[in-house]
């Protein structure tokens, strides 16, 4: 009888060795034109930086941040001014002024005054603090007692206010300018993390979607020697040459195997949603995701890095410079510490010096070009101003508020850069260890399938010598199949630290490109820099 169960099961042990070696390398689809769409892990990356929401979302950010910007440039425009009005005005006179009136040769109880204004300047506020602006003033007046023929006078002259305490100096005056233009850095910094972040996403949703279809090839290939074994037992059981019993143990495994691989098949699917999902895709094309078609990297050749720790501080050091989240972080700091040192200039009293000169010219008549030429006509001499202007608010309320305001921020974009860079110094870390023991783990891994394959091969000459049992096999079997699944994991694991040492590191992407295209090589290779 152990002759005749080592000839049915031999047949199975042989499949089960060939669907170990195939599964414990890449699979790869053969070509033709039965052959399905297959799409490479840049393609899905691209289509994540091309099609994503939350990338599309932070370029507006960045939009936002310029907008803001050129507000913020709109105090120091040219503004221009234009002001034109017509009066009449009727006052009754005293007896006095009807007297005098009388004299002037006009008999009237009341003065009827007509003004026709016209008013045009230009005032712009330069970077230094100081406003300056020429302006005309055109008006015509004429009345029923003293100028009944018309009298045009104008005014030429230019002003010019310079503050001598608040909001003196460039750098208080400029500092909304500057800090919204340091702000769109930070934006365009967030923008590259951001790109990084996704491009982190999809690497990690790509491999989980090849990860899941391995294993749902082993555990199928486990489920197909498993119907072998059911079989070879029944048939054996039916002759009498195997107990009955032996049956429900076939049969278990065989279930046990047919439920890992309904587990596997919903793996696939949430696999290939993550991905889609990742991708940017709409809902109609989720189902539509072609097979992957690179495998994961395998490590070999690799060396373990460095964990010495001058090694992991100098790799901290450069992720600090090329990490666009802290970058972004350190701009916005840079942005507050601005406007909390143009804040403390409010606190101060508000004294301008004023100083404003020009002439007067006048013109008698009704006609438009004597109102026009009045302003080049019999100028009497230059008029001169010079005055202070002094205001204080006792309490200041306001002035304080903003400096509080503006000094607790600059403390917070402190913090939060400092953060970021304990932040990063743990990833760094993480990174490097992750890459070195994922390289052991999977050579570990290896060992194991080998050594399984081994004991699976020993089992069989066992059996064939009438030595060995149905619960020895399956049992190594099962062993086998679940170092088959263990090696997926490992180099899924391996693959995820290598992205994620890019990602620490900062060299995932460009840090000074707007639009990313990440090279092949970041996917399948640690950055050098952690040897």
């Amino acid at each position: 009888m152990r002759t005749s169960v080592a000839v049915v099961l031999i047949a199975a042990l042989a499949w089960t060795s060939v669907q170990a070696v195939a599964s414990a390398r890449p699979q790869e689809q053969a070509p033709g034109a039965g052959a399905p769409a297959q799409i490479g892990l840049l393609d899905a990356v691209q289509s994540a930086l091309d099609r994503h929401p939350l990338l599309q979302i932070q370029q507006r950010q960045v939009e936002i941040s310029r907008a803001q910007q050129q507000q913020r440039s709109g105090d120091f425009d040219t503004r221009w001014q234009w002001t034109t009005s017509d009066s009449r005005t009727t006052s009754p006179l005293t007896d006095v002024e009807r007297s005098g009136a009388a004299l002037a040769g006009a008999t009237t109880d009341a003065l009827t005054d007509h003004t026709f204004s016209v008013t045009a300047g230009v005032q712009r506020l330069l970077r230094s603090g100081v406003t300056v602006g020429p302006y005309l003033e055109m008006n015509r007046t004429t009345d029923n007692v003293q100028n009944p023929d018309g009298v045009s006078r104008s005014r030429v002259g230019l002003d010019v206010t310079m503050p001598l305490l608040r909001g003196r100096g460039r750098e208080v005056v400029t500092a909304p300018e500057t800090a919204a233009r340091i702000v769109v850095d930070a934006s365009l910094h967030d923008l590259t993390q951001e790109s990084a972040d996704l491009v982190l996403s999809t690497a990690l949703s790509y491999w989980q979607y090849v990860v899941s279809l391995r294993q749902l090839e082993i555990i199928t290939a486990s489920e197909t020697r498993a119907r072998g074994f059911v079989g070879g037992v029944t048939t054996l059981a039916q002759a009498d040459r195997l107990p009955r019993a032996e049956i429900n143990q076939a049969q278990a495994n065989l279930d046990s195997r047919e439920a890992g691989r309904i587990a596997g098949e919903q793996q696939v699917l949430e696999a290939r949603v993550g991905l889609a999902l990742v991708m940017g895709l709409a809902p109609e094309q989720m189902p539509e995701l072609p097979l992957p078609a690179d495998q994961l990297p395998d490590g070999v050749g690799e060396t373990p890095p460095s964990l010495a720790s001058d090694r992991l501080r100098a790799l901290i050091d450069q992720a600090l410079a090329r990490r666009a989240d802290y970058l972004a972080a350190e701009k916005k700091k840079d942005a507050a510490d601005l406007l909390r040192r143009a804040a403390g200039s409010g606190l101060r009293p508000q004294l301008d010096l004023t100083l404003s000169g020009g002439y007067t010219g006048l013109l008698q008549g009704r006609r438009p070009d004597q109102f026009l030429g009045s302003a080049l006509t019999r100028p009497a001499g230059p008029d001169v101003l010079i005055g202070l202007r002094y205001s204080l608010s006792r309490a200041n309320n306001l002035a304080i508020g903003q400096l509080e305001e503006a000094t607790a921020t600059y403390r917070q974009a402190d913090l939060i850069g400092a953060e970021r860079a304990r932040v990063i110094a743990g990833d760094v870390v993480n990174a490097v260890t992750a890459v070195s023991n994922g390289l052991r783990r999977l050579n570990k891994a290896r060992d194991a399938v080998a050594g399984y394959q081994a004991a699976l091969d020993g089992e069989s000459d066992k059996l064939r010598l009438g030595v060995g049992s149905i619960t020895d096999i399956l049992t190594v079997d099962g062993r086998l199949t679940e170092a088959l699944l263990d090696l997926v994991r490992a180099q899924q694991a391996y693959a995820a630290s290598v992205v994620q040492a890019r990602w620490a590191t900062g060299t995932l992407v460009s840090p000074d490109r707007v639009a990313q295209a990440p090279d092949r090589v970041v996917f399948y290779q640690p950055p050098r820099d952690i040897f």
